[in-house]
């Protein structure tokens, strides 16, 4: 990311298709993708964001993928799942508004 007080780490890190945990100095983000494949998922079985972020650590571990946040990632993945989720219902909220009034 570039630091400079032009754009927040946020706004970037959304121009790039990642999520962020948190409005303001995120410490982590993630994928769209992936945050829509668990919003599909969760459509099919019951949500379990401490599944996913166990999954996601194991993962990263299997590959030696360095994860200094081990242990926080449930709390960073659900705060990001939320307001995912959130959004993306507005988004499709205010497309269908914008067709019906059409």
């Amino acid at each position: 990311l570039d630091i400079c007080g032009c754009r927040g780490a946020a706004e970037q890190l959304v121009a790039r298709s990642y999520f962020p945990c948190a409005p303001k100095a995120p410490s982590m983000a993630f994928s769209f993708a992936l945050l829509d494949l668990m919003s599909i998922h969760s459509l099919h079985v019951a949500p379990n964001v401490t599944a996913w972020s166990e999954t996601l650590e194991s993962f990263w571990a299997r590959g030696r993928l360095a994860n200094k946040n081990t242990g926080r990632l449930r709390k960073r993945l659900g705060m990001a799942l939320t307001w995912f989720q959130v959004l993306d219902n507005r988004a499709d909220e205010l497309v269908r508004d914008r067709i019906d009034g059409q």
